[in-house]
């Protein structure tokens, strides 16, 4: 029967073997029976390897991932994109300039001039000393104020122009046209100084939106916003001129712009502009200061011709950054390139186009040709004022469905940029601190210098120090960290301080700096400052700065009391005395050889006289004019040492003072 047949059939398998076989495959591993056998053994080195291969390459596959997400919250999420960028950029150069303990050289001198509230300044419109001044008290004299105006006028510059760009070519396109101003040149380490050029940048952009509402809206509110926006730019940069005619030349030509002409919108424009502009408008024409312009005539046509140029041609270089990065994006076959990918815009109308278009170029053209009419200044901030519409031009010329052929490496390119010039900034300011060229601005011990000024002053007399005179940065070093603030007296000149008079300058006296680099005698005031100051006899001194990494700088400094006050007589008033020095040097032997009781007695009373013309000068004939006579053996060391009477601090510089 069958039942029973099939259960002889199945213990077959039911023999021992079985147990046995495991024992069989560990004792022959190497060998390998089977293709099982030698998997495990095999498998770890062999995947050894790729292991390897992926570790290697780690960092770039997070690049390239960290590129695809970036891409990814372009076309998804714009506005996220948007505050992430903001946030580094803001953030990484924030850390990059409060790390410095000083300010940039335009720094100093926005203080000097805010603290005199002037309808304007022989060197800058006043709007930007002014809210620099306001910033300062704000924030209780804090010099880093002016970095938080720097950033912020920064960052609300890119917001505006995302909020423009957003009305034109939805959010996509407006952030995309924010990435690529950050690669403008005015954007990098020119943010961490508040100077017209960066204070304007919120203004142009505020007036160019405003502009085109009030075209396109006709609201009231718009061309009254317009016409004191444009005030405002033109009060912090003249140059902001250039994009206010630009703007009233494209309401003229364009058929949106000329419904408007007939409407009461322009002349309120207009109204608002010339009320908020009449202070400076006032100084302008009260002012008499030389300008540039006029000596430029002086040279001749030609050389103004090339200095348009080379003025227009800068303005290209400013925007190289972004036309580098703009031609990797559109490039077809690169290395690490990743897939095309395509993103949508929102095509801009001929009247947008236009606009953004004529503000990214125009200005520039007009102010190179202006310059050649005289109509023009070029200055030292004038081009970067008018470099905020590169990115959004360059994003209404492109197709509303774009396709990028090297978005990884475009990206990549882009955040390098991103975080390697703050770093890179940072990084070479601190080395040319201890290299062979001059120490960069942010690093100069300008508080020292100021202390060590202050004390000389405090020594002479009771009375406040009102007056510092001497350059821009010499005497914006004393003045920024000086308590009470004096006013500085600008190269000694009343046209350039007006808030300097005669009259307060016999009032108040002065403390004259300067830099032995600059002018190299220390024993009598610098020739282009005596008409101003050449009746009152000063009291003169040496100072010798530390400026760290062993670099030193000598600077000379002159002492004019106020009216009133009487000072020790200056080095000039006594010349009869000078043989005296001779004596102390056998200081020794008159006690031997003392017979007449004069003979010592007179060296005890000529040395205060006689050290006094020996004491200004910073080479070695100057060093017998110690105070004291007993220290007059000692005196070669005054320079690098400081004067007992002068008290600054350890580190700080050493003053070598005249004695009284």
């Amino acid at each position: 029967m069958p039942p029973p047949v099939k259960p002889q059939s199945a213990p077959k398998p039911t023999a021992s073997p079985k147990p046995k076989q495991p024992q069989i495959k560990p004792a022959k591993p190497a060998r390998g029976t089977g293709q099982i056998a030698p998997a495990p053994a095999a498998a770890p080195a062999a995947a050894a390897r790729p292991a390897a291969a992926r570790a290697s390459f780690l960092p770039l596959t997070l690049l390239l991932g960290a590129c695809d997400s970036l891409f990814d919250m372009l076309r998804n999420r714009p506005q996220r994109l948007l505050l992430w960028v903001l946030g580094l950029y803001g953030t990484l150069w924030f850390i990059s300039a409060i790390s410095f303990p000083g300010l940039p050289t335009v720094g100093y001198e926005m203080a000097l001039f805010g603290s005199e509230l002037q309808g304007g300044y022989w060197k800058y419109p006043p709007l930007a000393p002014w809210l620099t001044e306001l910033a300062s008290l704000a924030t209780g004299r804090w010099n880093g104020a002016q970095l938080l105006l720097a950033l912020g006028s920064a960052l609300m510059t890119l917001a505006l122009l995302w909020r423009l760009g957003a009305s034109i070519f939805g959010a996509s396109g407006a952030t995309l046209a924010v990435a690529l101003t950050i690669l403008i040149g005015c954007f990098g380490p020119q943010v961490t100084a508040y100077d017209p050029a960066i204070a304007s940048l919120p203004f142009a952009v505020a007036v160019v939106l405003l502009y085109r509402r009030a075209v396109l809206g006709g609201m009231r509110s718009s061309w009254i916003g317009l016409g004191i926006a444009a005030a405002l730019l033109i009060s912090t940069n003249h140059a902001g001129a250039a994009l206010v005619l630009v703007l009233i030349g494209h309401l003229v030509l364009t058929a949106d712009g000329r419904r408007r002409l007939a409407t009461s919108g322009v002349a309120v424009a207009a109204g608002a502009c010339f009320v908020v502009l009449l202070p400076h408008l006032m100084w302008l024409a009260q002012a008499q200061i030389a300008s540039p312009v006029a000596d430029d005539g002086a040279t001749g046509l030609w050389p103004r011709v090339s200095a348009a140029f080379a003025f227009v041609f800068g303005q290209v270089g400013l925007n190289l950054g972004l036309i580098v990065i703009a031609g990797l994006a559109f490039i077809p076959r690169l290395p690490l390139q990743g897939e095309p990918a395509d993103l949508e815009l929102t095509a801009p109308s001929a009247f947008d186009r236009s606009l953004l278009v004529a503000a990214a170029v125009l200005p520039s053209m007009l102010v190179g040709l202006g310059s050649v009419f005289g109509w023009f200044t070029i200055g030292a901030y004038t081009g970067s004022a008018l470099m905020a519409f590169s990115g959004l031009a360059l994003v209404a010329l492109l197709p509303a469905r774009l396709t990028i052929r090297a978005p990884r490496l475009a990206i990549a390119a882009w955040m390098l940029v991103l975080f390697g010039v703050p770093i890179g900034y940072a990084t070479s300011t601190y080395s040319r601190a201890y290299g062979s060229g001059p120490v960069p601005t942010e690093l100069y011990p300008a508080k020292a210098l100021s202390k060590a000024m202050q004390s000389v002053w405090k020594s002479r007399t009771t009375r406040p120090l009102d007056i510092i005179t001497g350059s821009t940065r010499e005497a914006g070093f004393v003045a920024a960290y000086a308590s009470p603030r004096p006013s500085v007296f600008i190269d000694a000149d009343f046209a350039k301080s007006p808030w300097v008079t005669a009259d307060r300058l016999k009032r108040s006296g002065t403390l004259v700096v300067w830099s032995t680099d600059e002018f190299k005698r220390t024993d009598e005031l610098p020739a282009p400052y005596r008409t101003a100051l050449g009746n009152a006899p000063p009291v003169f001194g040496t100072m010798v700065l530390p400026l760290g990494g062993g670099k030193l700088k000598a600077y000379g400094w002159a002492m004019i009391p106020p009216d009133g006050v009487v000072l020790p007589p200056p080095a000039s008033a006594a010349p009869s005395v000078a043989p005296a020095p001779t004596p102390p040097s056998p200081a020794p032997a008159p006690a031997p050889a003392s017979p007449p009781a004069t003979t010592p007695e007179a060296p005890q009373s000529a040395p205060p006289e006689a050290a006094e013309p020996a004491a200004p000068a910073a080479t070695a004939p100057a060093q017998p004019s110690a105070p004291p006579p007993v220290a007059e053996p000692e005196k070669p060391e005054a320079p690098a040492a400081a004067a007992p009477d002068e008290q600054p601090s350890p580190a700080g510089p050493s003053p070598t003072r005249s004695p009284e």
